[in-house]
């Protein structure tokens, strides 16, 4: 176990509820995620994912609890196979402690690793599959993931994916949604860079999943990804001319088909010419039928 610091430090044994935590599992930049067991009831493991106090973040307790709200509406409402499910919620009391006193903490089903850890698929077809799936339920239920890319996969103990993090999702209000700017870039498309904002957020459409979808896609099948450059910043600025030329998009040569064309499509420069999830998913499906080599190693 490595001794990083982490955003939300919770001591090993420390009782939350009937669950005692245990190791950290992973670290954002709002929030830590701990694994924790408890000795009697079902589930007996359990993720928990501390988010701080908002005496520990005085110049933005507002942002933090629409983030925490947003999560904990998106989880209590939907019962979807391919999205993390939550147990419960809990908040701390423990003025003894008072670095965690008043945090706010949900209970999650605990995965065994995420993609962004977890080795090359021999054949990496049924995860970006049930990947879709999980978009697709998304969509259908009026909600948008805002920030998916593999550290917000994970995938479970029987082998299944679900998707998680969904402190920036948005709830639809007819086309568009309002989402906060805390995207991953390397993921984010070009028209959602520099958003124009207003005191609600940015305006996003289930497109942006779309794209990231592609992004994701093209990462896993070859290893690398669809916009050249040695950083983000780098990644991103080549997006943005593509996305504002007539230049073609260059795919790596190692993407099979027919996971070109899909990818392609899901990177198409304007929003309304991506598929919807529902048209993605059956292609998804098709290409699925045709077994994919792993990608190289980096």
């Amino acid at each position: 176990m490595t001794t990083a610091r982490h955003t939300v430090t919770v001591p090993h044994g420390y009782r939350v509820g009937a669950w005692e935590v245990h190791g950290p599992l992973a670290s954002g930049a709002f929030t830590t995620v701990y694994g924790a067991h408890r000795g009697r009831g079902l589930p007996r493991t359990a993720a928990l994912k501390f988010w701080p106090t908002d005496a520990r973040t005085p110049h933005r307790p507002d942002r933090l609890r629409d983030l925490v709200e947003r999560e904990i509406a998106l989880l209590g409402r939907l019962r979807s196979p391919r999205l993390i499910r939550m147990y419960d919620t809990l908040v701390v009391d423990d003025p003894r402690h008072p670095e965690l006193d008043g945090a706010t903490v949900l209970v999650l089903e605990r995965a065994d690793s995420c993609l962004a850890t977890a080795p090359a698929s021999a054949d990496p077809g049924p995860v970006l599959l049930q990947i879709c799936e999980g978009l697709a339920q998304l969509h259908a239920a009026g909600w948008v993931h805002g920030d998916l890319k593999p550290a917000n996969v994970l995938l479970m103990p029987d082998g299944s994916v679900r998707l998680a993090d969904f402190n920036t999702a948005a709830e639809l209000e007819g086309p568009h949604a309002y989402a906060p700017p805390f995207t991953s870039r390397d993921y984010t498309p070009p028209e959602q860079l520099w958003p124009e904002m207003d005191e609600r957020g940015a305006r996003v459409r289930p497109s942006v999943d779309v794209w990231a979808f592609g992004v994701l896609a093209h990462t896993i099948l070859t290893g690398a990804f669809p916009f050249p450059g040695s950083t983000t910043g780098a990644r991103c600025d080549a997006a943005a001319r593509y996305a504002h030329t007539t230049q073609p998009l260059r795919l790596t040569a190692a993407l099979p088909s027919p996971w070109r064309e899909i990818v392609r499509d899901c990177l198409a420069r304007t929003p309304a010419d991506r598929p919807d999830t529902r048209t993605l998913l059956h292609r998804v499906q098709h290409a699925t039928h045709h077994r994919t080599a792993p990608r190289p190693a980096r």
